[in-house]
């Protein structure tokens, strides 16, 4: 399929890249978690808005438009990075989620 992976953590977790046409080097994360699927889901897509609250790399999400019922453009701010030597930085993204069985895709491009 063509992944080729940058970094794999010793529990499995898995960091994989591949280079699009057209699009350039994507990266996609494999793991395994212990949380059911709907929580995971809830947290990481319907409550977007509140991933400031315990992500500290992510100081806001706004969701500026949903497009049909999975896609959605985003406005995010990073978080302070130490020593301030990069300060926060602006992003719009557009980001579809979507769920199969018990797994969850979720992607973005910004």
């Amino acid at each position: 399929d063509g992944w080729q992976t940058e970094i794999e953590t010793v529990n499995g977790d898995k960091v994989m890249s591949k280079v699009l046409p057209d699009i350039g080097k994507v990266f996609k994360l494999e793991v395994m978690l212990e949380q059911q699927t709907d929580d995971l889901y809830e947290e990481l897509v319907d409550n977007m808005e509140q991933m400031g609250e315990w992500n500290p790399n992510v100081k806001q999400v706004k969701i500026l438009q949903k497009i049909g019922q999975d896609t959605m453009i985003t406005h995010e701010i990073s978080g302070e990075t130490p020593g301030n030597v990069v300060g926060p930085r602006d992003f719009v993204s557009v980001r579809c989620a979507k769920r199969r069985g018990s797994t969850c895709f979720l992607a973005g491009m910004s």
